[in-house]
């Protein structure tokens, strides 16, 4: 593992939605995709932020936004502060960000800031 980068093991092409999709539309673009993110992105596939299982979890729990009369925009729900990699981050250096943040899902980013695959906890379990 520790001479591979995160362009060996990420996701790519990886699930994306537009930022104006109802957060529902998101949630069930995640349930028929079978995965526990997706990545948030404008139309030149810059990151604008990322929706996982537990964002959407933390949003239904809330009991005013299930009052609320209208479902909310995806990009209304999402974690903005967006922690990635870039393709050639080693895999070591990956598993510490995930480890240090806490996170499960990790956006790999390429130099002209578009996104270019994600990494997973999974994608690092399985890596040889």
């Amino acid at each position: 593992m520790s001479d591979q980068t995160a362009s060996a093991v990420m996701t790519s092409p990886f699930v994306s939605v537009n930022p104006e999709v109802p957060i529902t539309d998101a949630a069930k673009t995640m349930r028929d995709a079978t995965i526990g993110s997706v990545m948030v992105v404008d139309e030149a596939n810059r990151p604008e932020g990322i929706l996982t299982r537990s964002d959407f979890v933390d949003f239904v729990a809330d009991e005013e936004n299930l009052a609320a009369e209208e479902i909310p925009a995806t990009a209304e729900v999402i974690a903005t502060d967006i922690v990635s990699v870039s393709p050639e981050t080693p895999l070591p250096e990956v598993a510490d960000v995930m480890s240090e943040h806490a996170i499960h899902h990790l956006p790999v980013i390429s130099g002209s800031g578009k996104v270019v695959g994600i990494v997973t906890t999974t994608d690092l379990a399985n890596a040889e």
